[in-house]
C-alpha cells in the first residue's frame, strides 16, 4: 500500500486504475495520471481541495462511496461512467476508479433495443395469440372500415373462469387449454387476442349481433362438453361473454367498454341468479 500511496511511486503512477488519495480530512493530495485521463483535468486542479471546496459541483461525486458513479455537468469536460472502490487507513483514504463508460452505454443501447423488439412484438408469449399491441391495431383497422363502408361488427370479451378454484389465478395450462380451444372454434376472418392473464378478445367482421350470439353460443356450450378443453388437471373452466356490435359513432375504445359492460352485465346475473 506504501508504494501505492507514495504520488511518485511506480504502481500510482502506472496503474490503469484511476486512483485519488486523501488525508483523513479529506482533503486531495493526488490523482494520478489515469484519473487525470479519465477527468480531462489535470491532477493540480483537484489538489488542495475537498468535497466542499471542489469546483465545479458536479467532480464532488468523486468524493461517493463506493459504486457506479456518473461525472456529468455542463462544466465536466468529459461524461463518464467510474466504478468505485475505496480503501481507508489510518491517515490516508485511497479511492481507485475504473472508467465503465463503455459498458454503461453498451448496456443502455442494449435496454433500448429491447424496448423496441418488445414494441415490434405482437403475438403472446404463453399462447400464441394476439397480444394488446396486435389487437389495437387490428380493431381500429376494422372501425375504420365499418365506419367507412357501413359494414357489421361486432367484438367479444371472454373471462375465463375456474368453478374449482374461484378468485385464484388461472394456471398457464388452463389458460392454453381455452386459448387452443377458442383459436380452432373461430373463423378465419375473425381475430383473437389475449388480453390479460385470463381475459380474451375476439374481434367478428363482417358479422352482425344475431350472428355473433349465435356463434359464441354454440363456442359456449362446446366449452363446457370438451372436457380436455375445460377441465385440464382438475379445473372446472367456464367461457363468459360480453359483446357489443358496433354502432355509428363508436370508436375502437368505445365498443371496447360496451363489451366489458355486457361482460360485466352477465356476470352479475350469474352471480344473481347462484344467490337465490
Amino acid at each position: 500500500m506504501s508504494e501505492i500511496i507514495e504520488p511518485g511511486g511506480v504502481c500510482f503512477q502506472q496503474s490503469p486504475c484511476g486512483v485519488l488519495i486523501a488525508d483523513d480530512q479529506g482533503t486531495i493530495l493526488q490523482i494520478n495520471p489515469a484519473l487525470e485521463a479519465m477527468l480531462g483535468v489535470p491532477a493540480e486542479h483537484f489538489i488542495g481541495t475537498t468535497r466542499e471546496t471542489l469546483e465545479p459541483a458536479a467532480y464532488r461525486c468523486l468524493f461517493d462511496g463506493a459504486g457506479t458513479i456518473l461525472v456529468a455537468g455542463p462544466d465536466v469536460n468529459q461524461q463518464r461512467w467510474l466504478s468505485c472502490t475505496e480503501s481507508e487507513g489510518s491517515a490516508y483514504s485511497v479511492k481507485f476508479y475504473l472508467d465503465v463508460t463503455e459498458q454503461v452505454l453498451m448496456q443502455q443501447q442494449i435496454s433500448a433495443l429491447q424496448e423496441q423488439v418488445n414494441d415490434l412484438t405482437i403475438t403472446d408469449a404463453l399462447t400464441g395469440l394476439a397480444n394488446p399491441r396486435a389487437l389495437s391495431r387490428a380493431l381500429n383497422s376494422q372501425v375504420t372500415r365499418s365506419r367507412r363502408y357501413n359494414n357489421p361488427l361486432c367484438l367479444a370479451v371472454v373471462a375465463l373462469v375456474d368453478h374449482a378454484s374461484p378468485g385464484t389465478k388461472l394456471s398457464d395450462e388452463a389458460v392454453l387449454a381455452a386459448s387452443r380451444y377458442l383459436r380452432d372454434r373461430l373463423r378465419w376472418v375473425d381475430t383473437i387476442a389475449r388480453w390479460d392473464h385470463d381475459h380474451f378478445i375476439i374481434i367478428l367482421p363482417e358479422t352482425g349481433a344475431d350472428d355473433a350470439n349465435d356463434l359464441i353460443s354454440q363456442i359456449s356450450v362446446g366449452f363446457l362438453e370438451d372436457e380436455e378443453a375445460s377441465r385440464p388437471q382438475g379445473h372446472h373452466l367456464e367461457l363468459r361473454f360480453g359483446l357489443a356490435q358496433w354502432n355509428k359513432g363508436n370508436d375502437s375504445q368505445m365498443l371496447m367498454d360496451r363489451a366489458a359492460q355486457a361482460l360485466s352485465s352477465t356476470q352479475e346475473m350469474l352471480v344473481a341468479v347462484s344467490n337465490t
